[in-house]
């Protein structure tokens, strides 16, 4: 027997970490299976981050929510292959699996706060570019070596100045 083990608003995983959406009105809706294509994220990211697409499988039709997650709990889905699905969600997969992917909300988000999110599929140990020089304590320039280009000012007053 199938079980629901997590449940967001209209979408839902089984025990199994298969991830299904239940689309359509309440009082006629149907399920349909969501492909994952990146390891490592929670459920919340996964809805959040957009990663994942319709497989083309989809339900029977249901006259309520509850209906369809009864069905689905006691294995009564018939699963059929919805081919314009199939295809909208192989050109899903292609553009959410770009490594800079950000959702278009998330997109229009950051650019009023102007404070970006990092995808977690790319980790935190991204390393902060940093000068070599400015990660080096502070010298004093009487310290440094002279420049191999630099001009060396003579003591001797010269003749612009006399």
């Amino acid at each position: 027997m199938a079980r629901i083990t997590q449940r967001h608003d209209r979408h839902f995983m089984d025990e199994s970490g298969r991830l299904f959406w239940i689309n359509g009105p309440d009082h006629h809706c149907y399920l349909s299976e969501q492909r994952q294509w990146r390891d490592g994220l929670s459920f919340e990211d996964t809805l959040e981050w957009k990663q994942c697409s319709p497989t083309g499988l989809v339900s029977q039709r249901f006259q309520s929510l509850q209906a369809a997650c009864e069905a689905f709990e006691h294995n009564q889905i018939q699963w059929t292959l919805d081919l314009y699905l199939r295809h909208m969600g192989d050109e899903m997969a292609l553009q959410r699996s770009l490594s800079d992917y950000k959702p278009t909300a998330m997109k229009e988000v950051e650019a009023q706060s102007g404070r970006a999110r990092q995808q977690p599929w790319l980790g935190q140990d991204t390393p902060v570019m940093q000068c070599e020089l400015s990660a080096r304590p502070s010298r004093r320039a009487a310290d440094l070596p002279p420049h191999a280009h630099r001009r060396r000012r003579s003591s001797a007053p010269s003749s612009a100045s006399r």
